[in-house]
């Protein structure tokens, strides 16, 4: 018995196949995270897919663990979020368009308060991006969110709205993908 497969249909399965995905298993994500000593937690991660490939891996730390969104996007308190890159498809032009149209979703269209931030968080990713980076962005009251790139310190930008819609684009009423938001919150 032979099988017929139409040629788009094999050549879409050949290019798929070509991409390397990195299981979740085999990522190193660290279960806490210190920086200038405060200590955080693990809270939950998960994978952010774009048209069916595993593009990054995302995680929430938090001082104790919390499931309630609204009171985590609200609290002035140290938190992070750590971005691991597991597929050469991210670019830093893709990274900053994807950041910025996170955090017009997750304003809903009402950016203007905070575009000198979001200006400077763009300003951050001036450095090629590879298969095997991570980015952690931590939140620190009277400080703000610290950019580092690969544990090395790139920038901090100040204000807890910032934070507020930052945290937002994955855990907000409108994340970018609704699965992500419940796996960041533990569930």
């Amino acid at each position: 018995m032979t099988f017929k497969v139409n040629r788009p249909l094999s050549i879409l399965l050949m290019i798929l196949a070509s991409f390397s995905i990195t299981p979740t298993n085999a990522l190193d994500i660290p279960n806490t995270m210190e920086y200038q000593g405060t200590k955080l937690t693990l809270n939950g991660h998960g994978p952010r897919v774009k048209m069916f490939m595993k593009v990054y891996e995302n995680s929430l730390y938090l001082q104790s663990s919390n499931s309630n969104a609204e009171e985590i996007m609200s609290d002035d308190a140290p938190m992070a979020i750590r971005i691991d890159v597991t597929s050469s498809l991210v670019t830093v032009d893709a990274m900053k368009n994807a950041l910025n149209e996170g955090l017009e979703k997750s304003t809903g269209n009402n950016i203007a308060p905070i575009q000198k931030e979001v200006d400077q968080l763009t300003s951050t990713f001036n450095s090629d991006v590879s298969n095997g980076d991570y980015y952690e962005f931590i939140y620190l009251p009277d400080a703000g969110t610290n950019v580092l790139k690969n544990s090395e310190y790139i920038d901090t930008i100040p204000g807890i709205e910032f934070k507020k819609a930052f945290f937002g684009i994955w855990i907000s009423e409108n994340p970018i993908q609704k699965n992500l938001k419940k796996a960041m919150l533990g569930g």
